[in-house]
């Protein structure tokens, strides 16, 4: 009867032995998975930010895309001209008002008012527009030369220069290619009108 309980004891020690394998502390574990944590949260916030940028890029895009075509319609129910002033980095719409210098008649450009979609749009901070016509660049508009009221009925209007993009009442507009660049987005997206009359344009795709 001893025998057999001693020779069970050293089975089971034997046993013991054969599963005591170096491993992970209880401390070892908590830290691994605490640094696979914040590697986790870093690329997602990574992922993240810059799908919310080419996201931001994209909305821009298709906002502009679809007033190019509101302004079309606007310009053939207005009977008239609507124009488009590109600046560094924001849009605004125009018309044309007839004024007389000494029997000479010349238009002045003044804001458009009759649509509240048509107003001045500012883009993000560090984003920018380029434009482009028979491939070359257009200067942007600088931001303050609009006059928006004259104080005086005496007191000569100021010019302003004409837009480069134009929607006419014929339902006719001016091609031309517009360049969208985002802050942190390699590449910007693209709103162009060809020769033909259609408006298109290209986003950046999301990676």
């Amino acid at each position: 009867m001893a025998g057999t309980f001693s020779a069970g004891l050293l089975n089971h020690s034997r046993s013991s032995s054969k599963y005591q394998q170096p491993g992970f502390t209880l401390l070892e574990l908590l830290i691994v998975i605490f640094i696979i944590s914040l590697i986790s949260a870093g690329f997602i916030k990574l992922s993240v930010g810059f799908s919310s940028a080419t996201q931001s890029l994209e909305n821009e895009t298709r906002r502009f895309h679809r007033l190019l075509g509101l302004t079309a319609q606007e310009a053939i129910l207005l009977g008239g001209e609507i124009g488009i002033l590109i600046e560094a980095d924001a849009y605004r719409f125009v018309v044309p008002r007839k004024i007389d210098r000494g029997g000479v008649v010349d238009y002045l450009w003044e804001t458009f008012d009759g649509d509240d979609m048509l107003q001045r749009h500012q883009l993000p901070q560090d984003w920018r527009l380029e434009l482009q016509q028979d491939g070359q660049a257009i200067p942007p508009v600088a931001a303050n030369v609009e006059k928006e009221e004259e104080t005086e009925e005496t007191e000569e209007p100021s010019l302003q220069p004409p837009p480069a993009i134009i929607f006419y009442a014929s339902g006719e507009m001016n091609p031309f290619q517009l360049r969208i660049y985002a802050a942190d987005i390699p590449d910007p997206s693209l709103v162009e009108i060809n020769e033909d009359g259609m408006i298109k344009m290209r986003v950046q795709e999301e990676q």
